[in-house]
């Protein structure tokens, strides 16, 4: 599992290609959870498994990590999968893998490689090395959306994890300011413009977020790089039926899938920006949005925030203090974490890293090391909470063997947090398996050789996270956190 969060991670956060070996039969299930997540977040993985030897495949022998048709297991989370059947075939293979996550949307590809073959010495001729451009959009299409753009007055850009996968920030940065256009953005789109700039209104997840003062008021929806999921459409966040919807897909399965587009360009985000942006720069446009009404929807969402989970907001909020610009961070399946992606500012492209709509527990720390290998010289901090942690924990051997230096920060309040809370609101109180007994972490992380920080109160938080990444190693990071503080999805707007 862990190792293919680390690709997932180095994928991700640098755009390469993250790549992860496992062997066959239980690796290889065990690696399920994160291909899932990689499939979730569209993150150009290339998982390479072993196999039995090739004589005894189908033969149900009992051999060694034997699972009969590992491809068809793997199937439903990878974009492509296949099997090497001769060992000249091996380079052909690779190369349609690295093809696969490089062309169209970059999901994860697995590969099996059984080991007679890949023993066997033998000349190999190998592919040549291949260029892959991005994919254009429909000149027709691109023309339709202008139209479309010209004859509205309140244009709003949706911007998803496609524009932080396609490295579009900076088209996007041009287009709103070229339309005079509010940006929403998904928790896998912050940071592709940065949240300090005035047309960013936030992000928008589990119902909260500026869209619900923002897309009432406007008639035209430029969605980039997004499936249009939403977890709470009740309120009033998602496009409405006067409302004209230009869809930007790299994945033309995901355009009209959930909303019906008056326009769907199949391309990618930033090409596609691009082409919106040579024909607008010929005309004249602006929109009818007023800047000072848009400062206060911003601004009164931050108050709304603060007004209904103030704890949280101000622990998030003095972290941020203390996190330089371009840190990276990790957002686990946690309390902290599930706020972090409504009330944490980003202001770089790809430096939120979330599971997306997996919700994949445990994934946040493994993901933090892959992400520090692919940017040495930058932060980089998760957020986990006290259950999740305990998943990957020898992966704290990985983090003192290898210098990678990820703060991570545990937030503990000794439960599996969600679903304890369910249990309590829905069963009254009958709680099984929710409630945890855990190390003392700071211990934990110091028998490892991890250096190891206490958090008694929330209000040294900030402190303690600052210090840690003024070491310059391997630093677990606990903080004590309240077991009544809510969950965004549990609170009624």
């Amino acid at each position: 599992q862990t190792t293919v969060y680390m690709a997932d991670g180095y994928a991700r956060s640098t755009g390469k290609i993250g790549v992860a070996l496992v062997v066959p039969g239980p690796g290889a299930y065990n690696a399920g959870a994160a291909m899932s997540t990689a499939y979730a977040t569209s993150s150009p993985v290339i998982l390479i498994s072993g196999q039995i030897d090739s004589n005894a495949i189908g033969k149900d022998f009992g051999a060694l990590h034997e699972i009969e048709n590992q491809l068809g297991f793997m199937a439903p989370v990878v974009k492509w999968n296949d099997m090497v059947n001769k060992t000249e075939a091996i380079p052909e293979i690779i190369h349609r893998a690295i093809q696969e996550v490089s062309t169209g949307r970059p999901r994860p590809v697995e590969i099996e490689i059984p080991p007679d073959l890949l023993a066997n010495e033998q000349n190999i001729e190998f592919v040549e090395k291949e260029i892959f451009t991005p994919l254009e959009p429909d000149i027709n299409e691109i023309a339709n959306a202008i139209d479309i753009i010209m004859k509205s007055k309140k244009p709003v850009i949706w911007a998803g994890g496609g524009a932080n996968l396609s490295d579009s920030s900076d088209v996007l940065v041009e287009l709103a300011e070229s339309l005079n256009a509010p940006v929403i953005t998904t928790p896998e789109g912050k940071g592709a413009i940065p949240e300090s700039h005035a047309l960013n209104m936030g992000t928008s997840s589990y119902g909260f977020g500026p869209s619900k003062n923002i897309i009432p008021e406007s008639d035209v929806m430029i969605v980039i790089g997004s499936r249009l999921g939403s977890y709470r459409p009740e309120t009033g966040s998602v496009p409405h039926e006067n409302m004209k919807l230009i869809n930007i897909n790299i994945d033309p399965t995901e355009i009209g899938k959930t909303y019906n587009a008056d326009v769907g360009i199949v391309s990618d985000a930033k090409t596609g920006i691009q082409a919106i942006l040579d024909i607008l720069k010929s005309k004249h446009y602006n929109s009818n949005w007023d800047s000072s009404y848009l400062a206060e929807t911003k601004n009164g969402y931050r108050s709304h925030l603060l007004d209904i989970a103030p704890r949280q907001v101000e622990l998030l909020q003095s972290i941020r203090n203390v996190l330089p610009k371009d840190t990276f961070v990790i957002s686990g399946v946690t309390n902290m974490g599930s706020w972090s992606s409504i009330a944490l500012d980003m202001f770089e492209p790809r430096t939120f890293i979330t599971s997306s709509y997996m919700g994949t527990l445990g994934y946040a720390f493994p993901t933090s090391l892959g992400v520090k290998v692919g940017n040495p010289s930058k932060p980089v901090i998760s957020l986990c909470g006290d259950g999740g942690f305990m998943y990957g924990i020898g992966e704290l051997a990985t983090a003192v063997q290898y210098g990678i230096n990820v703060v991570t920060v545990v937030f503990n309040n000794h439960r599996y947090g969600a679903s304890n809370k369910d249990q309590n609101l829905r069963f009254k109180g009958r709680t099984v398996g929710t409630e945890l007994h855990n190390p003392d972490f700071v211990q934990l992380a110091e028998s490892f050789g991890v250096k190891g920080i206490k958090v008694n109160s929330l209000d040294e938080s900030s402190k303690a996270i600052e210090a840690a990444l003024d070491m310059d190693a391997p630093v677990v990071v606990e903080i004590e956190l309240p077991s009544d503080l809510n969950f965004p999805y549990y609170i009624d707007q």
